[in-house]
């Protein structure tokens, strides 16, 4: 999984199996972490969604290797010598697709109004919390899940999980695609960009896991 080290993959899957067994002792279902296995195990699939010219960044090789180093940065992108990258942009399946389908039906079986509200917070500040890294793509900070769930606490602590799993999902991946409009393709680039894969996997994945665990917790 491109972005993803092996070492927060295999924390991914630990915190999981930790999961299913306090949702285990609390007499819950486990359907939920089966979502997150899913999750996990679709992560490498990107589903290409368009193409775009973009204007490829000037990198020393140190700072190529270390791009490769830090977030898997394929060194094969900066090889050839054209200005600009044929940017494929991407929706990756397990951070995107399927947690945005799971959201809005949950959206639409549940309805409530404190999951619209975060919702729109949601998608306000995803773009401000997020960076596009030339070359690398748009990172989002892992730690931003904290913030649906503060507010679905606040808004609505009787139904704090449910709220902050639609709110916090849907809000993070709808924020996201409004980053890619704010790209000056001109000035930087990258030569992928995948919406819920790399830089905004992690973030997606702790959204969802605190959002299931908060649902056994009060």
């Amino acid at each position: 999984m491109q972005g993803t080290s092996r070492k927060t993959l295999v924390l991914f899957w630990f915190l999981l199996l930790a999961l299913i067994g306090i949702r285990i002792r609390a007499d819950a279902s486990v359907l939920p972490p089966l979502l997150l296995a899913l999750v996990l195990l679709t992560g490498g699939i990107d589903i290409p969604i368009v193409h775009k010219r973009m204007r490829k960044p000037v990198y020393t090789w140190e700072s190529v290797h270390l791009l490769e180093k830090i977030f898997s940065v394929s060194l094969e992108d900066f090889f050839d010598k054209k200005r600009f990258f044929d940017t494929a942009i991407t929706a990756n399946l397990g951070g995107f697709v399927i947690p945005l389908v799971c959201a809005g039906y949950l959206g639409v079986t549940h309805p409530n109004l404190a999951s619209l509200e975060i919702c729109i917070v949601m998608i306000a500040v995803t773009p401000i919390m997020a960076t596009f890294y030339g070359g690398f793509g748009i990172k989002i900070p892992d730690y931003i899940g904290v913030v649906p769930l503060l507010l679905a606490l606040l808004l609505a602590p009787d139904d704090a999980a449910m709220v902050m799993f639609v709110a916090g999902v849907a809000g993070v991946l709808i924020g996201l695609c409004t980053v890619l409009g704010t790209i000056d393709a001109e000035r930087e680039g990258c030569a992928r960009i995948s919406l819920g894969g790399a830089g905004s996997f992690h973030a997606v994945y702790i959204t969802m896991l605190l959002a299931m665990l908060i649902d056994v917790m009060l």
